[in-house]
């Protein structure tokens, strides 16, 4: 579905805020949705941030902005951003072969632009591992070379987990440093992400809301494990505080995370996804409305659903975060985007 904002700033429109307010929780009661928060940025500047519900199965705890949640794929826009800032550097290139970087892979024709734009062929085979049974990075990708044997000249769009995995290792091997370490250094610091946190392959306690479905906390036994070889592609825990720091850089192609035309490169449309008109740039995923280009990324591992939405021409965006399997995120955009298509007279 594709929805635009308004680009009016309304953070003193007493009647929009309210309107928001009782949409978003009613939308959040009547999904039995225990936990979400919401951003609005509005002209490149946060006109709306709130916590609905709660963090705790006993509702002691209220969802405020800086609450943590897995944010799941919407991981991948930082390690397309990691990558971009290695192609500054001169430190590699979007048409170099992975196996220039990982050994492993030399064999196999595929290049960084495609683990971008999941084009290169390499398929989901490989699940995480619990904490108990975690494999190290290299077994990891070993692993993915032996299932993935013949898929790898299958080079049409899937949707891969695993190719941005593969791109986190290539991060670590050219910058020396863990993929968690450089995108900390290079991107959640900058853009002053404080709470913001990867898996260390001990601590699984970092996500302050817990996983839910239908209302219902999801046994142990049955949540997504974390896995450090997993942190590329769904790894970062964030609030919508943090991530709207993130995204405000961004949206003004701050020069502190990129330079403008690596910002402009990441959403030039370049693979034909299977998403009705929607296009795979570099990371993000790009489409065109009657009013508006659009970029976004959704979320969603068992337990969480969460969406980045942008407007980048307009610098306007909605961020959700929800710890519920069954949030629907394009409804709740689609009813914010109303409410600001009334307020603002579109």
């Amino acid at each position: 579905m594709l929805f635009t904002l308004s680009s009016n700033v309304f953070a003193d429109n007493l009647n929009t805020q309210k309107n928001l307010n009782i949409t978003l929780e009613n939308l959040r009661i009547q999904n039995d949705i225990p936990a979400m928060a919401v951003v609005i940025i509005s002209s490149g500047e946060v006109s709306f941030i709130k916590g609905f519900g709660f963090i705790d199965d006993a509702k002691l705890k209220p969802t405020t902005k800086d609450s943590l949640f897995r944010i799941a794929s919407i991981s991948k826009l930082f390690t397309a951003q990691a990558i971009m800032q290695l192609v500054e550097k001169n430190q590699l290139k979007l048409d170099d072969n992975i196996g220039k970087y990982l050994p492993i892979f030399k064999s196999n024709n595929i290049t960084i632009r495609q683990l971008l734009t999941h084009s290169s062929g390499v398929s989901d085979t490989i699940r995480p591992e619990s904490i108990d049974t975690q494999r190290s990075e290299q077994k990891y990708l070993e692993l993915v070379k032996k299932s993935a044997v013949n898929n790898f000249n299958n080079k049409t769009f899937e949707y891969s987990d695993t190719g941005f995995n593969i791109l986190g290792s290539i991060i670590s091997v050219v910058s020396g440093v863990s993929y968690s370490d450089y995108v900390d250094k290079n991107i959640l610091v900058p853009a002053s992400m404080d709470k913001s946190r990867y898996f260390d392959g001990v601590n699984e306690s970092i996500s302050e809301a817990p996983p839910t479905y239908k209302g219902k906390l999801i046994d142990k036994s049955e949540q997504r494990h974390f896995d450090k070889s997993f942190n590329p592609s769904e790894g970062l825990v964030a609030s919508v505080n943090d991530l709207s720091r993130w995204l405000l850089l961004t949206l003004a192609h701050d020069a502190s995370l990129l330079k403008k035309q690596s910002y402009k490169k990441m959403l030039k449309p370049q693979v034909k996804t299977v998403w009705g008109d929607i296009y795979m740039g570099l990371g993000w995923q790009v489409y065109e409305s009657e009013e508006a280009n659009i970029a976004r990324h959704p979320g969603g591992i068992r337990g969480y659903k969460s969406l980045v939405l942008t407007y980048p021409e307009k610098k306007d965006a909605i961020i959700l975060l929800t710890n519920s399997s069954n949030t629907p995120r394009w409804e709740i955009a689609k009813a914010i985007t109303k409410i600001l298509k009334i307020n603002s007279e579109w």
